[in-house]
């Protein structure tokens, strides 16, 4: 069975995307007996830092081939340097051993900021297709392939959405938001209508699942929030800006500081605080994760 390819996206920075990627990706890989490729595309390299001790991450990926930058760089200059095998990270996080055996990671590097730039260079929509063609022949060695894109809707976060069977949008539900997220599934759904000559093997992605990020019961402007962002994803479905059975997945995760301090000992949150509210939420939606792409669409 080819791998769920999931882009998790959203232009505004701060939403528990890395968070998301590196929590469900984990969780499957330990509790669910599925094999995860998390593959960072952001040249902050949060979930690469996240999974990687900053030293064994500086020295992988010091031979820049070693990473995602490699793929585009291949493509803009006409090069083969790429090699999977040589870049991919097998099991980690890692300490004197792989602590999650079934979790890889392909890690970005800092230089991913110049890509965008470079990346123009290409003056067709085959500069949205390479990140797919450098990893479709991979994808069968994984159930579940992350896609961890930049804040943003530029060239880099569009061949994540070419790449993707499925986007999933993280969210924080306060007033301000509401608005950035129907440009949003405006601005998907206009790349999707622009690449549609592309999808006529392949099915044509879609939005397909929400998730709540940072929810505090008590802020009364949250709970408003969150019901107002369901409105809105129920007034989307009919047009087909989104699937079908889009929806928003339950848990909403609560704000839990053990989220904040995991990404410092460069652990999943189950793993530095398995009785924590975090570890707990991620616990449940992430079953819910898996119902909902295994069971429902």
């Amino acid at each position: 069975m080819p791998a769920k390819v999931i882009a998790f996206v959203n232009f505004k920075g701060g939403v528990g995307k890395t968070a998301n990627v590196v929590n469900i990706g984990a969780d499957l890989a330990k509790y669910h007996g599925k094999k995860v490729l998390i593959v960072d595309l952001d040249a902050q390299s949060n979930s690469s830092v996240w999974l990687m001790q900053p030293p064994e991450w500086r020295k992988h990926t010091k031979d820049l081939s070693r990473s995602v930058y490699q793929v585009f760089r291949d493509k803009i200059v006409g090069t083969h340097l790429f090699d999977f095998e040589k870049a991919v990270v097998h099991g980690v996080p890692r300490r004197e051993f792989p602590l999650i055996a079934s979790l890889d990671l392909l890690p970005s590097v800092a230089e991913m900021v110049k890509i965008e730039d470079q990346i123009h260079q290409i003056k067709s929509v085959s500069a949205f297709t390479i990140l797919y063609q450098a990893l479709k022949t991979h994808f069968h060695s994984y159930h579940y392939v992350f896609l961890d894109c930049p804040p943003n809707l530029y060239s880099v976060s569009k061949n994540a959405l070419f790449a993707a069977d499925y986007c999933v949008v993280p969210y924080i539900p306060d007033y301000l938001s509401l608005s950035g997220f129907e440009i949003l599934v405006d601005m998907v759904h206009e790349f999707y209508n622009r690449m549609s000559g592309h999808f006529t093997v392949r099915p044509w992605p879609q939005i397909a699942a929400f998730i709540i990020n940072h929810f505090a019961k008590q802020k009364n402007v949250f709970e408003t929030g969150v019901n107002e962002f369901e409105i809105t994803i129920n007034q989307l479905r009919p047009g087909g800006k989104i699937h079908p059975r889009a929806t928003c997945l339950q848990p909403y995760i609560r704000f839990n500081v053990h989220v904040a301090e995991s990404t410092n000992e460069h652990l999943p949150v189950f793993l530095h605080k398995p009785d924590s509210i975090g570890a707990m939420d991620y616990a449940d939606l992430t079953q819910n994760f898996l119902r909902h792409f295994e069971g429902v669409l």
